[in-house]
């Protein structure tokens, strides 16, 4: 996949198919589990598309090979793509791999285990896509040295996107919590 829209819309298939191992517990803790991935998942792909709108010349599609040199252009924006991406990958200590640790723990609990195996198998073919988009941004050198512009409103929404990013991946019981609450008052 060449748009970087396009790459991450096909990845929420993915992500939706994670949910739904916290689904299949039929347990509050699977469901809390869900409700924290679904979380996560609104970030990690906030923060990515932040950075699209930010390289994005008039609204027009962001191709992957227009991250050419990011890390250069825009040091935050590279930054934010990179843990973003890190995150929807599943590496840690980002919440992506704790959502997903947690989900498939919780699924193999439940005698899951070919599904399990399966989700595992995806996040290691989806961090090769992942890690080839942070490749370009990192280590390709743009013909286009122009600096990118970002206004102070999107700095700060770049550093609260990668603060929540590492906050609830390396401290996820506050949020578990949190959703654990929820899911008990709706049902």
């Amino acid at each position: 996949q060449k748009d970087l829209k396009r790459m991450l819309g096909f990845s929420g298939v993915a992500h939706a198919g994670f949910i739904l191992f916290g689904l299949l517990t039929f347990q509050i803790t699977g469901y809390s589990n869900a409700l924290y991935y679904i979380a996560a998942y609104v970030i990690m792909n906030l923060a990515c598309f932040l950075v699209i709108c930010m390289v994005s010349k008039d609204g027009e599609n962001v191709m992957i090979s227009d991250l050419s040199g990011l890390n250069k252009r825009s040091p935050l924006l590279a930054i934010t793509l990179l843990i973003g991406l890190f995150s929807l990958a599943g590496i840690p200590p980002f919440v992506g791999f704790t959502g997903k640790f947690m989900l498939l723990v919780g699924a193999l609990k439940q005698d899951y285990l070919i599904p399990v195996i399966l989700a595992a198998i995806n996040t290691a073919i989806a961090i090769y896509y992942y890690l080839s988009v942070v490749r370009i941004a990192y280590c390709t050198d743009e013909e286009n040295t122009t600096p990118i512009k970002i206004g102070y409103a999107s700095s700060i929404l770049c550093l609260i996107f990668i603060a929540v990013i590492i906050i609830m991946g390396v401290f996820p019981s506050t949020f578990l919590q949190i959703a654990s609450e929820t899911i008990q008052v709706i049902m």
